[in-house]
């Protein structure tokens, strides 16, 4: 039975959900403005086994958001996937949460812009095809009208994370272009976290590390 633990804490949401065969199982979000992530995460994954009956044994893998996002909030979530791989020999799955924002709207089978607010009108941007095949690889830029159509073409959405950007977005485009907001949950992850273990694409828990993408006005 392929059961997975997936974990996304990029974000001011604190996100964690059990999937089995690529369906949900049970799920626990929390928008935490204090990012209590670390006491948030634990007591939710306790609580999700032990609902369902299960140890950490019983899991077959555990997928975790690997950024760009908060720095605090990723280093969170990669402690507790690794305390929870490394002794117990359980296969980790990273998935950027640029694309997991992405597989939110991946319905509306157009092309898809992520946009994850920084600071001011910086965002962590990424793009991609219907089929969520990167387009443009993650990247941090000021965001203006100009660079936003330089990015679209004529079968483009737009993803972001929180209602300022939203506004903010939506006010560039003009309505030219779709924008939905979504938070980044770690139910978005389910099919990609059962495409990896079914693709037996594994992370290396010694060496994995959260998607720190680096600042352009940062020497």
């Amino acid at each position: 039975m392929s059961v997975i633990l997936n974990i996304e804490t990029s974000s001011k949401n604190c996100s964690v959900c059990l999937s089995s065969k690529g369906n949900l199982v049970t799920s626990f979000d929390l928008e935490d403005e204090a990012y209590r992530h670390s006491e948030l995460l634990t007591s939710s994954i306790q609580n999700i086994l032990n609902e369902n009956n299960l140890d950490v044994n019983g899991l077959s893998a555990v997928s975790v958001g690997i950024g760009p996002g908060s720095f605090t909030g990723l280093r969170i979530g990669f402690s507790v996937a690794k305390g929870l791989c490394y002794p117990h020999n359980i296969n980790l799955i990273g998935i950027s949460s640029l694309r997991i924002i992405a597989n939110s709207v991946v319905k509306e089978n157009k092309n898809i812009i992520s946009l994850i607010k920084d600071k001011g009108e910086h965002y962590y941007v990424s793009k991609y095809s219907n089929d969520l095949k990167e387009i443009i690889e993650p990247k941090i830029k000021l965001i203006d009208r100009d660079y936003i159509f330089n990015i679209l073409d004529d079968d483009s959405v737009i993803v972001v994370n929180t209602d300022e950007s939203n506004e903010f977005i939506s006010n560039l485009v003009n309505a030219e272009i779709q924008v939905f907001k979504r938070t980044i949950s770690s139910v978005d992850m389910i099919s990609l976290s059962h495409k990896s273990l079914e693709e037996k694409k594994f992370e290396d828990i010694a060496y994995i590390e959260p998607m720190y993408v680096k600042k352009p006005y940062v020497n």
